[in-house]
């Protein structure tokens, strides 16, 4: 590792500028070239149905200052059908001979895609609001031949039918825990889409849907069928360097069907004596229907052991008022850390206490104030020789947190976006946090100052932008101690419709400052600031800017559940000191494409294998021009503040 003075300077050039200008330009021009959606008119006043468009107009809250009730979502003419047609065929399924009759003449389809990133996951339940809930059915369809948008339909082949046999399905008391809402309430369309969006969150849900079906003879009834599809919850992971040491992982998702979650890990290295090592991990989902969540684990091996528990509740829905959670871990080494000027092994006991209380502002809105304190403390009883402006995790401390967050969120219901086809939630809204605290450190005392703010929106002839801003610092007797200031910007297009291919642009701009970090902190580089294919901490810096565009090509192909999807990429890197200009940084980028294959029906990661080309490569750093690798599937960034926390700085 080598700190920032050590940066190798390669003055940014006029000819990289223009470059990545025109990467710019060309990747971005593209998407205004997408075709509007026959369903998707005109936004017009609010809750007004109109006849022309046939589309029901519902204002939202935007966290925009200047425009506070005025963004709308719309029901578009596919749900409203989508949602006749599922009510319909579950009406006519309750006999033999309807149900019969229905599947030969009901045979509509939903569009497996929106070309617009729109819709509010609640507006297709407004036309409910307030009507007493009679009964609550819950139809769990099998992982293989079964499909969410046609869920009276089941045609596996043998083999589907073989796997099928071998999967414990979720059992429905499990599924009936995770509902928000029984028998005899009345209908609330943000908590019914609220636990849409929770039972597809379920580590072992594929999908999930609810419907509701008007009772016959009854204006005020209701009766709601919920929806889900299971994936293959066995599953196993393997990864290797050479020969010489590597990862082998088993597990379940869903052990008997009960949601629990159980996993094994077997890590090599033939160069330690102590290899293979063993962990074991067990997760038990919703306890008691308290949502809470208990994660145990324990590992030995390699040089290290560990072991602890995680008890936590989070806020799971809108409505939710309170979250929390309690983290105990205990750690030792038996290894040296030869990273060290003085190597010596390392021992500590961390413990981790939070709370949040969340109060309901505007429902209609969801607009929430949220307050949280957490405490914890880093216990370390042995660690190497380190002064007070260096490796700070390796410092005994306890710290006192408190934020007070300002939220507004509600949710897209979309996919092909992280996902392959299943349903996929994508936060709009905006948050305001503050978070300080006090430190007891073993070197000083001192306080912590931070603040964030992010805000997310769907611009309909573009797609989705989402952007966040944060500032905090530490402050001891006047001076400030690891502070940072972190800008970022995602977009996420519109899908565009080639033939029966569907493509979708991805561009995420990221600007990170450190000022006053320790000797051992600094920004470059790697996997995590999206350059995977990069190793080496040849040059280091206090400021860092990536722009990175990605192009992804959903295929049409479906090989027995698993699909296809051809990327390209364009990641541009500058990095250098923390007062420094942009024209005196080091440049890196990198070109390439690559392919990703995934099965929603299986826990399995995705498989990626991804060419890259890296024409501006820093001095002493080696770059993999190939790479195969398991990917697990990127989750939006919400509008949840989480327990009080420092801002991350890497």
């Amino acid at each position: 590792m080598r700190p920032e003075t050590d940066l190798i300077r390669k003055p940014l050039t006029l000819k990289n500028l223009q470059a990545t200008a025109i990467l710019l330009f060309l990747s971005v021009s593209s998407y205004p070239q997408l075709k509007q959606s026959d369903s998707t008119k005109s936004v017009l006043h609010p809750l007004i149905i109109n006849a022309e468009t046939d589309q029901l107009k519902i204002p939202l809250f935007s966290p925009f200052p200047s425009n506070l009730n005025k963004p709308v979502q719309s029901v578009t003419v596919n749900d409203r059908t989508s949602v006749f047609y599922d009510s319909l065929k579950s009406r006519a399924s309750k006999t033999l001979v309807t149900k019969e009759l229905a599947d030969i003449l009901i045979t509509y389809h939903k569009p497996v895609a929106e070309k617009v990133i729109r819709g509010s996951s609640e507006a297709i339940f407004k036309g409910y609001s307030g009507k007493k809930i009679r009964n609550i059915k819950v139809s769990r369809l099998e992982v293989f031949g079964t499909s969410l948008q046609q869920p009276d339909d089941f045609n596996p082949n043998k083999l589907e039918r073989i796997l099928n046999k071998t999967h414990f399905n979720t059992n429905e008391s499990i599924i009936r825990k995770n509902l928000l809402f029984s028998t005899g309430d009345s209908v609330s369309p943000l908590v019914l889409s609220d636990n849409e969006r929770i039972l597809r969150q379920l580590p072992f849900i594929d999908d999930a849907r609810i419907v509701v079906e008007q009772v016959p003879d009854s204006d005020n009834e209701v009766d709601i069928r919920v929806i889900t599809k299971d994936v293959y919850s066995l599953g196993g992971d393997l990864s290797f360097n050479g020969v010489v040491s590597g990862l082998a992982s088993v597990y379940d998702r869903n052990i008997f069907g009960m949601g629990h979650e159980f996993g094994i890990d077997i890590p090599w290295d033939t160069r330690l004596s102590d290899s293979p090592g063993f962990g074991v991990k067990y997760l038990i989902n919703n306890i008691r229907k308290s949502f809470l969540n208990l994660d145990l684990y324990f590992y030995d091996g390699l040089g290290r052991k560990t072991y602890g528990f995680d008890l936590t509740r989070n806020l799971v829905s809108s409505s939710t008022k309170y979250a929390g959670g309690i983290s105990i871990r205990q750690m030792y080494t038996s290894r040296k850390l030869d990273s060290m000027i003085f190597p010596a092994p390392v021992k500590y006991n961390l413990q981790d206490y939070w709370l949040l209380r969340s109060f309901m502002i505007n429902p209609v809105s969801v607009s929430r104030l949220i307050i949280g304190a957490r405490y914890t403390n880093n216990n370390v009883f042995d660690h190497p020789f380190i002064t007070s402006d260096s490796y700070y995790n390796l410092q005994k401390y306890k710290m006192f947190m408190g934020s007070v967050s300002f939220s507004v969120q509600k949710f897209y219901k979309t996919n092909l976006v992280y996902g392959y086809g299943r349903t996929e939630d994508l936060p709009y809204g905006g948050m305001i946090n503050v978070t300080m605290g006090r430190e007891l450190n073993e070197f000083k005392e001192r306080t912590y100052l931070g603040g964030t703010l992010s805000v997310g929106e769907s611009i309909r002839n573009l797609g989705y932008f989402y952007s966040s801003a944060g500032l905090a610092a530490f402050l001891n007797s006047g001076r400030s101690e690891q502070g940072m200031l972190l800008l970022r910007t995602n977009f996420i297009s519109n899908l565009i419709y080639a033939g029966k291919y569907k493509i979708r642009n991805f561009v995420n701009i990221d600007y990170t400052r450190g000022f006053d970090r320790y000797s051992d902190e600094y920004l470059s580089f790697n996997h995590v600031s999206g350059f995977s294919g990069l190793s080496g901490d040849s040059i280091s810096g206090g400021q860092r800017l990536t722009i990175s565009l990605e192009s992804v090509l959903f295929s049409p192909m479906n090989f027995y559940g698993f699909r296809f999807a051809l990327f390209g990429f364009i990641d541009n890197g500058f990095l250098f000191r923390s007062y420094e200009s942009l024209r005196n940084s080091e440049f890196f980028s990198g070109v390439g494409l690559g392919i990703r294959i995934r099965n929603d029906n299986l826990v399995l990661n995705t498989l990626q294998i991804r060419l890259g080309f890296y024409p501006y490569l820093p001095v002493n750093s080696s770059a993999r021009n190939l790479i195969i690798s398991g990917q697990q599937l990127l989750k939006p960034l919400n509008f949840e503040p989480g327990p009080p926390s420092i801002i991350p700085f890497r």
